[in-house]
Order: structure tokens, then C-alpha cells, then sequence
């Protein structure tokens, strides 16, 4: 298998850290009224990105159970190859990447992109304060489809492409869409690739 290790990650991290800062600072607020302009523009586009159902959560449970059954079935026929890995890894990042999305949003408590586009709130972060109207940064769509695609990267090195391409249509649907800003699909892109691989160097030591 190849992909990315800790170091690599070590080097990213500064530059994830400085295109987030860049966004908050001068792209987030600019690309949301830009979006919400385009969306009113057409009532069928306002009201269509407004009714997109959240089922996240149910999302996860499917495929966490999917995976870890899919993992058991293979072990219990003595089956212990790179699939049965994958299978292993995906069941754990995907509720792991949920869970940390959750504490990460309690933590930084940003404004949702709506609620500011209502003109109720600041974009700001109200640390500790998440939940309700501050429950946007980071994304966590993107950390648990990152997470998902980031275990197919590393086992299947055939679907990188498809995986970089559905990846890159679901943040700019996102944004798109303004259930996010910018800087909050940047950041959960990176919260669910680290959890990936974290959690793929601790099962390495289990499975040698």
C-alpha cells in the first residue's frame, strides 16, 4: 500500500492551517454572498439548497455496520488480505470522523453559513459555545467522506482519481450550496484524512 505517512502529514499541516486562516480572513464571507446571490437568482435553486435532508448520522451507521460486517465475515473465513483491512479501517474512521467532527464543532462554535447570511450572528467562533447556530466549522460531511476516501486511497490505488473527483464535486456542493463556508470543507477535508491515517498507523501494529 502507499500513501501518505506522518511526515508528509507533518508538512501539510502548516499549509492546511494557512489556507484556512487565508479563507476565514478573505475568501469565506465574499464566496457566501456571491453563492446566496446565484441561489436567488432562482427560486427553484434557493429552495431546492434548502431542503437538502441531513441524514449524516444515518449515513455513518449504515456504513460503519456495513464495513464491520463485511470485516467479521471475511476474518471468521480466515480471510486476512488487503480488503478485509480496508473493510476493518473504513468501519472505524467513519464513526471515529463523526464523532471528532462533533467535538470539533462544540469546540470552535462557528456561526452556520445560513444563520450569518441572515444577518444574526458574526462568522466568528464562539469557543465551547457549538451546537444549535454554531455548528458549521468544520465540515462534517467532509471529515466522513475524507475519512471514507482516504482508506480507498490508500488500498486502492486504481480508484485515487474517482475518489479525488467525488471528493472535490462534494465540496463544491457544499459551498454551493451554502451549508458551508469555504474554510469549514478545508478543514473537515484534513480532519477526516488525519483520522484515516492515525487510525491506519495503530491497527499497522496489529496487523503485522
Amino acid at each position: 500500500m502507499q500513501g501518505m505517512n506522518p511526515k508528509t502529514i507533518a508538512w501539510y499541516f502548516p499549509l492546511v492551517v494557512l489556507a484556512t486562516l487565508f479563507c476565514l480572513r478573505f475568501l469565506d464571507a465574499w464566496v457566501a454572498l456571491s453563492v446566496m446571490d446565484l441561489l436567488k437568482s432562482s427560486d427553484l435553486l434557493l429552495t431546492s439548497s434548502s431542503n437538502i435532508p441531513d441524514v449524516l448520522f444515518l449515513l455513518v451507521c449504515v456504513a460503519s455496520a456495513f464495513f464491520w460486517g463485511n470485516y467479521l465475515f471475511l476474518k471468521r473465513r480466515g480471510i486476512i488480505n488487503d480488503q478485509s483491512r480496508f473493510f476493518q479501517l473504513a468501519g472505524s474512521t467513519i464513526p471515529l470522523a463523526f464523532i471528532l467532527k462533533g467535538l470539533s464543532k462544540f469546540v470552535f462554535g462557528r456561526t452556520n453559513t445560513r444563520v450569518w447570511l441572515a444577518g444574526r450572528v458574526s462568522d466568528d467562533f464562539h469557543w465551547f459555545q457549538g451546537g444549535g447556530d454554531y455548528s458549521s466549522f468544520p465540515s462534517g460531511h467532509m471529515a466522513v467522506f475524507a475519512a471514507f476516501f482516504s482508506a480507498v486511497w490508500l488500498f486502492f490505488p486504481g480508484y485515487r482519481a474517482k475518489s479525488t473527483g467525488l471528493m472535490l464535486a462534494l465540496a463544491v456542493a457544499l459551498v454551493a450550496t451554502n451549508h458551508h463556508f469555504l474554510s469549514d470543507v478545508i478543514a473537515g477535508a484534513f480532519l477526516g484524512l488525519l483520522t484515516t491515517l492515525l487510525t491506519k498507523l495503530c491497527y499497522e501494529k496489529i496487523w503485522r
